[in-house]
């Protein structure tokens, strides 16, 4: 499917622990790396998975671990204090069992200099350290060097640059991603960062207009992306979002190369889906939003020569979420969304599925009692290339020999962020009776639709349906 170098697919084979060309031995990944974003430690319940993601690590033979963002949920010392002492329980003295230093590849998110003034933690705060001199040595934000240098025992620079063997990392903390280009420039040359070998940046918000597309939540607006499409061989993860590695829209290809790094703490259920979460414009929901804290994903990075192998996990059951991303990074941009686009097969239904309606008494989100109408389906079916994001479901009324469509729905399949092993036998979508117009024939028509849009064909209620 991708244009790779002989070396590369012998390098990308090995990282698989694969054999290629005969069954002979073939050479070792260059450099291995473990992607984390948004663990959001808030207390000792969240720091066992975190310390199972870097045991992982650790036992695949990683050479660093990026975190981009989001370790201390509140913004607490105490909280990046755990962050600090797990990494140092895996890693002693940073090293890995064999004595190589892993490097810590971490940035500061929202959360980690910001989060004080979330949810209730001012008042709680206040009520635990009435004195604000206490408190604010409490606050990562009051002296955001000195909890770095006190949790993970190095410097902190706004933005900063390591290597590992000859690679080049750079990472730019929260507010600080404006920085990036002025620091680009200044070390360009004593980097080395024209040349071809690619070199890899974190920071906490994805840059805009790559990931995910344009109206990915909580991008920087460009900042980053400014600074970086000069470089075709900068490779940028970033977290902030939540969004699932099950998206194949995680990974974009344009000016350079950048990757979306889900969440160790929960998956965000994007908005306008009825099973999803809340937007203000929204109207109500009549469906509960999907429980996303079951999947805590995370990825184990191979450098082969000029391709990236990524394998996508979870660290709940540790499993893979999908076949591993064999990302060529020598030009030819497979992974732009118009190309990988194109190349995606719609999910289908099974032959004969049929959709089943049913009227009665429900709770929509808020739990009031409603008269509700529910549509049910088989999940669809995957095909080679994709799973089933999420579903469309149409009213369509009949009018002599014309059918309009009078309400639409984009519902979740409920496994869509979870790995193929746990994929749902079927799906629904929840209408209120107030939605559809009453005393009017309606039929229901469900399209199962991927990540980038493409839709397979509708399956259609037999009989007509009056509200």
């Amino acid at each position: 499917m991708f244009n790779v170098s002989r070396r590369s697919f012998m390098a990308c084979a090995a990282a698989a622990g694969a054999k290629a060309f005969g069954g002979s031995a073939v050479a070792a990944p260059d450099l291995k790396l473990g992607v984390l974003s948004d663990i959001h430690i808030f207390d000792e319940k969240q720091v066992p998975v975190f310390e199972k993601a870097l045991t992982y690590f650790r036992d695949s033979g990683v050479d660093g671990v990026i975190i981009a963002g989001d370790m201390a949920d509140r913004g607490l010392l105490d909280q990046l204090e755990l962050v600090g002492n797990a990494w140092f329980k895996i890693f002693p003295g940073s090293k890995a069992p064999d004595g190589r230093t892993v490097e810590k590849l971490f940035v500061y998110g929202n959360h980690d200099v910001e989060g004080h003034n979330y949810g209730d933690t001012p008042q709680t705060l206040e009520a635990k350290y009435p004195d604000e001199r206490i408190r604010a040595a409490h606050r990562n934000a009051t002296d955001p060097a000195a909890a770095w240098e006190k949790c993970f025992r190095e410097p902190w620079a706004p933005v900063y640059a390591k290597k590992i063997k000859d690679y080049v990392f750079i990472g730019a903390h929260w507010r600080h991603e404006a920085e990036l280009d002025a620091f680009l420039g200044k070390n360009e040359e004593k980097l080395g960062l024209k040349g071809g070998k690619p070199f890899f940046f974190a920071q906490h918000r994805h840059p805009g207009n790559t990931v995910y597309g344009p109206w990915a939540w909580g991008n920087d607006r460009g900042a980053s992306t400014k600074a970086l499409e000069r470089y075709p061989n900068a490779v940028a993860f970033s977290g902030h979002s939540h969004y699932s590695l099950t998206d194949e829209r995680s990974v974009w290809q344009g000016a350079f190369t950048s990757i979306g790094t889900s969440s160790l703490s929960y998956i965000f259920a994007q908005y306008w889906r009825e099973n999803g979460d809340s937007e203000k414009h929204e109207p109500l929901k009549q469906m509960p939003c999907l429980k996303q804290h079951w999947a805590k994903q995370g990825m184990l990075v191979s450098v082969c020569g000029d391709t990236l192998v990524i394998e996508r996990r979870e660290f709940v059951g540790g499993e893979k979420v999908g076949p591993d991303w064999v990302v060529p990074l020598d030009g030819t941009k497979p992974f732009a969304f118009s190309t990988r686009s194109a190349g995606m097969v719609a999910p289908e239904f099974a032959d004969g599925a049929k959709v089943t309606v049913e009227r009665g008494i429900g709770k929509d989100r808020k739990g009031t009692p409603t008269d509700q109408v529910t549509v049910r389906f088989p999940a669809a079916k995957a095909s080679a290339t994709s799973r089933v994001f999420d579903y469309e479901v149409r009213a369509v009324a009949y009018h002599e020999d014309v059918d309009y469509t009078v309400a639409t729905k984009r519902v979740f399949s409920e496994s869509f962020h979870l790995p193929p092993s746990r994929e749902v036998a079927e799906g629904a979508c929840v209408f209120s009776a107030a939605e559809l117009p009453a005393g009017r024939p309606l039929r229901f028509a469900v399209r199962p639709v991927e990540c980038y849009g493409r839709k397979g064909r509708a399956i259609v209620t037999g009989k007509d349906f009056v509200v």
